[in-house]
C-alpha cells in the first residue's frame, strides 16, 4: 500500500513541479524577451513561426516588393540591360509596313505642270485608206491617206476656281482625191470664278472644224470634187446663284458658222442666245431642272445662194435630271419642245420634240459604256427647206482586257428631216478602235470605221470604209 501511495504523490510533486516552470522563466527572463505591454512573453502560439535556414543572429536578405521595378525605386529588381533609364524616353517603335497603293491606271499619260496647270500634250501620225473620201454614189474613188493630229489637255490645280479644258487639230491628206483633203478638229476651255460660297460666273470658249459631204449637207443629185468645210466657233459667259438647295443660271451665248466651199458661203450666220436654267438638289445624286433658251441666227448675206432670207428666231423649253449615282452612272437627260420662226414667209416654221440625253454608265471597273442623243433644229442649205430636224443618237462600249490593251466598239444612227420639202436621210456609222500601251509614253493604235448613208432621194446614198493604223506619243 505504501508504495502505491508513494507513486502517486511522487507523480503529483512532479506535475507542479512542471506547471511552476514558465513563472521561474518569467522571473529569470532578460528585459529584452519581455512583451511590450507588461513584459510577460506571450505564449507559444501567439509568437510567429521561426525562419527556415535563417542562420541564428543574421537577417534574411531582402526583397524587392510590389511595384518597386516599375517605380524605379531602390530595392526594385535589376533592370534590363539596354532598356532606357526612368527618365529618358523610349523611342518611338517604327511605322507599320504599308504595301503601294495600286496605280489604277498604270498607263495613263503623266502630264506637264506649268504653275498649278497640269498640261498632258500628244502628237499622233497615222496612215489609212478611205474607200470613198468624197461621199460619192455608185462608183467611189478610193485613197490612201496621211492623218496628223496634235491635241493637249489642261486641268488646273487650285484651291478655288477651276480652269479645264481639250483641243485637238489634225489634217488628212488624201493622195489620190485631193479635194477630201481638210483640217479637223475641236477644242473647249472653261473657266469658274467663285466670287463667293453661293455665287459664281463662268465663261467658256469652243471651236469645231469638220467637212461635210455634199449628201450630208442635202444636195441631192449634186457631185462635187472637193468637201465643204464648216467652221464653228462660240462663247458662253454668265452666272450661277444659289439659294440653299436652289440654283440659278443665267447665260449669253454667242455661236458664229461658216462654210468654205462655193455657193454655201453665203449661208453663214451667226447666233446670239440666251439662257436661264433653274434648278434644286433633292440630293447628292439627283438634281431636277427647268430651262428656257431663246436666240436669233443673223446672216451675213441678206439672202442665200438659193434667194432665201434665212434669218429666224427661236424658243426652247425643256425639263430633265441631273445624275450622279455613285461612280456606276452619271450624266444628264432632258425632254422638251422647241420652234423657230423665219423672217421669209415662202420658208416653213417648225417646231419638234427635243430630247437629249449624256449617260455614262460604269458596268465594271473595266468596261464604260457612254449614251448620247441629241436633237438640233438646224438651218438648212437646200433650196425650198427652212430647217433640218436633226437627231443623234451614239452608244460606245469601251473596254480594257489589261492595262496595256483597250478596245472600244461604237456604234451611231443619224436622222436628218428637211421641212418644206419631202427629203428623209439616215446615216449608220459603225466603228471598232484598238490601243496597245508600250508604256506611258508611246501608244499603238488601229481602228475600223464603216458609214452608210441611205436617202429617199435618188443618187444620194453612198457607203463608205475606213481602216487607220498610227502611234501617240504623249507625256
Amino acid at each position: 500500500m505504501l508504495s502505491r501511495y508513494s507513486r502517486v504523490w511522487a507523480a503529483a510533486l512532479l506535475g507542479a513541479a512542471l506547471g511552476a516552470l514558465p513563472v521561474a522563466a518569467q522571473i529569470v527572463s532578460p528585459p529584452e524577451l519581455r512583451g511590450p505591454d507588461d513584459g510577460i512573453v506571450p505564449p507559444d502560439d501567439a509568437l510567429p513561426p521561426p525562419k527556415p535556414n535563417v542562420p541564428v543572429g543574421r537577417l534574411p536578405p531582402l526583397k524587392p516588393y510590389r511595384g518597386a521595378q516599375r517605380l524605379g525605386l531602390r530595392g526594385g529588381a535589376d533592370r534590363i540591360v539596354g532598356a532606357p533609364g526612368p527618365t529618358i524616353a523610349a523611342p518611338p517603335a517604327p511605322p507599320p509596313s504599308r504595301r503601294p497603293r495600286r496605280d489604277e491606271n498604270p498607263f495613263a499619260p503623266v502630264g506637264l505642270y506649268v504653275g498649278n496647270l497640269r498640261l498632258t500634250p500628244y502628237v499622233e501620225q497615222s496612215v489609212g485608206y478611205a474607200s470613198n473620201p468624197l461621199g460619192f454614189a455608185g462608183t467611189a474613188k478610193g485613197s490612201a491617206f496621211s492623218q496628223t493630229e496634235v491635241g493637249v489637255a489642261l486641268q488646273s490645280n487650285w484651291s478655288r476656281n477651276e480652269l479645264t479644258g481639250s483641243a485637238r487639230l489634225g489634217y488628212n491628206d488624201y493622195f489620190r482625191t485631193p479635194g477630201a483633203s481638210a483640217p479637223y478638229g475641236n477644242g473647249l476651255v472653261d473657266y469658274r470664278f467663285d466670287a463667293s460660297r453661293d455665287l459664281a460666273f463662268d465663261t467658256e470658249g469652243r471651236y469645231a472644224l469638220g467637212v461635210a459631204t455634199n449628201a450630208q449637207l442635202g444636195l441631192g443629185g449634186a457631185t462635187s470634187q472637193a468637201l465643204t468645210l464648216v467652221s464653228t466657233y462660240g462663247a458662253t459667259l454668265g452666272a450661277t446663284q444659289k439659294f440653299g438647295e436652289f440654283s440659278l443660271g443665267l447665260h449669253g451665248t454667242l455661236d458664229r458658222q461658216q462654210y468654205s466651199g462655193g455657193v454655201l458661203a453665203t449661208d453663214d450666220y451667226t447666233d446670239y442666245g440666251l439662257r436661264l436654267r433653274a434648278s434644286y438638289r433633292l440630293s447628292e445624286a439627283i438634281q431636277p431642272f427647268v430651262e428656257i433658251d431663246g436666240d436669233a441666227r443673223v446672216y451675213g448675206s441678206r439672202l442665200d445662194a438659193s434667194g432665201y432670207d434665212r434669218a429666224s428666231d427661236g424658243v426652247a423649253g425643256k425639263t430633265g435630271l441631273r445624275m450622279a449615282l455613285s461612280q456606276m452612272l452619271t450624266g444628264e437627260a432632258s425632254v422638251g419642245y422647241g420652234v423657230r420662226n423665219y423672217r421669209d414667209a415662202r420658208l416653213e416654221n417648225v417646231g419638234a420634240p427635243l430630247i437629249d440625253a449624256s449617260l455614262i454608265w460604269s458596268a465594271t471597273p473595266l468596261t464604260t459604256v457612254t449614251l448620247r442623243t441629241a436633237t438640233t433644229l438646224q438651218d438648212a442649205v437646200v433650196a425650198g427647206a427652212s430647217a433640218d430636224i436633226n437627231r443623234a443618237y451614239t452608244i460606245n462600249l469601251d473596254h480594257a482586257f489589261t492595262p496595256r490593251i483597250k478596245l472600244g466598239l461604237s456604234a451611231g444612227l443619224t436622222t436628218d428631216r428637211y421641212v418644206g420639202i419631202n427629203e428623209r436621210d439616215q446615216t449608220y456609222t459603225l466603228g471598232l478602235t484598238s490601243e496597245y500601251h508600250l508604256s506611258r509614253e508611246v501608244v499603238l493604235k488601229a481602228s475600223v470605221t464603216h458609214q452608210q448613208l441611205i436617202s429617199n432621194i435618188p443618187g444620194l446614198s453612198y457607203k463608205s470604209d475606213t481602216a487607220m493604223i498610227g502611234v501617240r506619243l504623249q507625256r
